[in-house]
């Protein structure tokens, strides 16, 4: 039977890998030219990474949410995440309901 790891062992190796990735993010920015970033750029801005479609920004409670009403994705901008941990109780629960159907 596997041995669970504990949680500081999960937020170990969890970090490790976010570390993992994030530097090989930036070791592949690196290499785009700033013209194909910029034109990447202009192509993805506010579009849906699951469907393509175009992204919305809803204001809900301070944090800004991309939400695509096509595929019904939401998608939070670097530090909104932590914003969201920051809110009081049921936070959550709320602003599911603003966009669950």
């Amino acid at each position: 039977m596997p041995v669970k790891p504990n949680d500081s062992e999960e937020e170990y190796f969890a970090r490790q890998e976010a570390e993992r990735r994030r530097k090989l993010a930036e070791e592949r920015q690196a290499k785009l030219a700033v013209e194909e970033r910029e034109q990447a750029r202009t192509l993805h801005f506010m579009r849906c990474p699951k469907c393509g479609m175009q992204l919305e920004e809803i204001t809900f409670s301070e944090v800004r949410i991309d939400k695509c009403f096509n595929c019904g994705g939401i998608w939070l901008d670097d530090g909104e995440l932590e914003v969201i941990r920051k809110k009081e109780a049921g936070f959550v629960g709320k602003l599911l309901s603003v966009f669950r159907q």
